[in-house]
């Protein structure tokens, strides 16, 4: 049984070394590539040689088997293989050294991963150039290896494969009149693969408009892109029709378009200015690497790529419209679908979740670019007060300090962080006084990562309940409300920051999870800058959902589908990847459904498996839920249209699906019935998904959700007249 699971792997990984060249792990754009790796019979033997050698040895060595299987150890070698076997004569000789060869390329690959690790840059082809490059250098030396003569007697070859058919096809197919700059499109594309003819370069072209039409197109914008520069400044094109360099222009489009930043007008734009960048250092090393006889090969992309990404490191801000893809998918369209859609995921990922410091409702007196102060390197700060019914922040006169409703109000930790600094021992002022030598009064900084840090100001003296250097929780107590420094009445000046110090510049931030209350409802904010004026309050949790949508690593999850007065029971089970990510898996129709949970919410972030699985009906249904209940409150996401349209309507979406999104889907969770706010026993939801068509309202889908404290959950979805229900527990 483990021996069937281990070929089951290698097989796997073998596949995906062919379609990891184009960044794809399609299993049948592989087995074409596969196909087209074997038109030079003996080239498409060495390589599916070193592919075999490099996977089957990086198993045996214990190296990441996640990676394996990807084809992350075996496409340089599987590149070495096809070079060797298209350059030398078929012998004993040449698969012993195809066989070194490829263990040569693996210990490259593994070497050069351990160091560009440390910079998060992609090895990318680097192991093949040096190991072909070393192949063709140490052949000078080894007699026994003879200088191939496959493609000079062509129609020789052609007839002993297949006789006068094999030749009237080749001459059939070389008579079909097609523009010279897409022949050497073809060629360009074929070359990839080593191989000298226009027939593999239209199989490869199938196969890749068939995994993604965006990495298609792209692939065309390269080479065209190129084909106008080396126009445009009178180099000879028609050298790309010998010299096969043209995949450097193809695989840098498609690198840097769709695969490593995320595909949008943006990438796009870099891909056209990269390119001719890529075209210079071709022509420019290619005259140096003649001196040994040596072909540049995809040299030029690896230059042009990995600087590319390591400069975008650099950023000392990341642009929000020019970002690295945050969850890789199947194809680049997969990657915009989610990366566009998942707001709550990316948000949680940008930015370190920050609350509100206080308890209850409270106004927001002073926002950014306040009136009175918050200017400048100050600019990105608020003040928060509390007022009663009639607009006011105090009771009786106001004219002390005891007056004021914020007044030794408790002041809590916004996040988790350690005590960075405390100013105390500074008197409260007298109503209408500020103290402009002590101008941030009472203070305290809290470190919550390395660059960011929280300041709250104006606090009363001698109230604080930490000291420097403390850890302190999310919500716990830290001090209360005062009246010190720049503050004539008592309030709560609170601002982030990236350095630890009293008073540094301000962080243009935003607060994590509060409710805006305004005077007919109540809105939840996820992230947001509260305005002037507003009243605000940190959203209260849910006990109830606290703890039924709290799914942990091991649980199994029994559930019961009835639907067409039909009953089916199956399993489901919680399991973490060993990058820490928590999925629910559906062993019967193989489906897994990721997910991300903490105090404030329930959210779904990816699906993989049958479009027909009841796991993914409870993916859609609650696909975000806050961990938060205000009767009728509404929480609105957005979900990956193409889980709701079909393919054919998707074809066309995938292609400009980097410009713009025609195909939508709107996630609306309505929060209906709570039976006790103090012992309750169940809570209701309405879950509803709209499709969207050039924002056009199409169908919609509804459930009714009832999530019981003993944790139960029931879905009742209402389609086609027809009640389908799902019950978890």
């Amino acid at each position: 049984m483990q021996k069937t699971f281990n070929i089951k792997k290698i097989s796997t990984a073998i596949l995906n070394s062919y379609s990891q060249i184009f960044f794809s792990e399609n299993k049948l754009f592989a087995f074409l590539l596969l196909i087209v790796s074997f038109i030079d019979i003996w080239a498409g033997v060495s390589g599916l040689l070193a592919v075999l050698t490099a996977n089957i040895i990086a198993y045996t060595l214990g190296f990441n088997k996640l990676a394996i299987q990807k084809g992350m150890y075996g496409f340089n070698a599987l590149l070495v293989g096809l070079g060797t076997g298209l350059t030398f004569q078929p012998s004993p000789q040449l698969f012993f050294i195809v066989f070194f060869a490829s263990l040569l390329t693996l210990f490259i690959t593994l070497a050069l991963q351990g160091i560009l690790t440390k910079y998060t840059l992609p090895y990318l082809s680097i192991p093949f150039l040096l190991g072909i490059w070393i192949i063709i250098l140490a052949s000078k030396d080894f007699s026994s290896l003879g200088l191939s003569e496959r493609g000079i007697y062509t129609y020789n070859e052609l007839y002993a494969l297949g006789g006068n058919n094999a030749v009237n096809f080749y001459n059939w197919f070389s008579s079909i009149n097609i523009p010279e700059s897409l022949r050497i499109y073809f060629l360009s594309l074929g070359a990839i693969f080593f191989q000298n003819n226009i027939l593999a370069g239209i199989i490869i072209s199938i196969g890749l408009l068939y995994y993604s039409r965006v990495a298609f197109s792209l692939s065309l914008l390269g080479y065209y892109i190129a084909f106008l520069f080396y126009y445009f400044i009178g180099a000879n094109f028609s050298e790309l029709g010998y010299t096969f360099i043209g995949f450097n222009y193809i695989l840098t489009s498609i690198a840097i378009g769709s695969y490593f930043v995320l595909a949008s007008w943006r990438s796009y734009l870099w891909t056209i200015l990269l390119l001719p960048i890529t075209i210079i250092i071709t022509a420019g090393l290619a005259k140096v690497f003649a001196i040994w006889s040596l072909s540049v090969y995809s040299l030029p992309f690896n230059i042009v790529v990995i600087m590319f990404i390591y400069i975008l490191k650099l950023r000392t801000s990341k642009q929000e419209h020019l970002t690295d893809n945050f969850v890789k998918q199947s194809n680049p369209e997969k990657t915009i679908y989610l990366n566009k859609t998942a707001i709550e995921e990316n948000k949680n990922k940008l930015f370190f979740p920050i609350n509100l410091p206080f308890w209850g409702e409270w106004s927001v007196m002073q926002a950014h670019n306040g009136e009175y102060t918050h200017k400048e390197e100050w600019q990105h700060a608020w003040d928060f007060i509390i007022i009663d019914e009639d607009g006011k922040q105090f009771k009786n006169t106001g004219n002390n300090v005891e007056d004021y409703y914020c007044y030794k109000k408790s002041i809590i930790a916004p996040a988790d962080g350690i005590i960075s600094d405390i100013f105390d021992r500074i008197e409260d002022n007298k109503i209408g006084e500020v103290n402009t030598i002590k101008n941030w009064g009472n203070s305290i900084v809290i470190k919550h990562t390395e660059i960011l840090y929280s300041q709250i100001s104006h606090i009363k003296a001698g109230s604080f309940k930490v000291k420097k250097g403390d850890f302190v929780k999310k919500g716990e107590i830290l001090a209360q409300v005062g009246n010190s420094g720049h503050s004539p009445y008592p309030h709560i000046h609170f601002q982030m920051q990236a350095t630890p110090y009293v008073g540094s510049e301000t962080l243009d931030y935003p607060i994590h999870n509060y409710i805006l209350n305004k005077k007919s409802q109540k809105e939840l904010i996820s992230f947001g800058k509260p305005k002037l004026n507003t009243k605000i309050s940190p959203a209260e949790k849910d006990e109830i959902l606290l703890k039924v949508l709290n799914f942990t690593p091991g649980q199994k999850i029994k559930v019961k589908y009835l639907a067409n007065n039909k009953t089916k029971e199956l399993e489901w089970e919680i399991f973490k990847t060993i990058y820490n990510e928590t999925y629910i898996y559906c062993k019967k129709t193989k489906s897994t459904a990721y997910f991300f949970s903490n105090d404030a919410g329930f959210y779904f972030k990816n699906f993989y498996g049958d479009k027909n699985s009841e796991l993914l009906l409870f993916f859609k249904h609650l696909y975000s839920v806050k961990k938060t209940f205000y009767k009728n409150i509404k929480h609105i996401s957005s979900i990956r249209p193409d889980l709701f349209f079909n393919k054919y309507i998707l074809i066309i979406q995938d292609f400009i699906a980097p410009f713009y999104l025609f195909l939508k889907a709107k996630y609306i969770l309505n929060y209906l019935e709570k039976d006790d706010d103090f012992s309750a026993d169940f809570i209701k939801l309405e879950a509803s998904i709209q499709k969207l068509f050039f924002h056009k309202k199409g169908k919609e889908s509804k459930s009714e959700i009832m999530i019981r404290q003993n944790g139960e959950i029931t879905l009742q979805l209402f389609e086609n007249e027809s009640i389908t229900k799902l019950t978890i527990n």
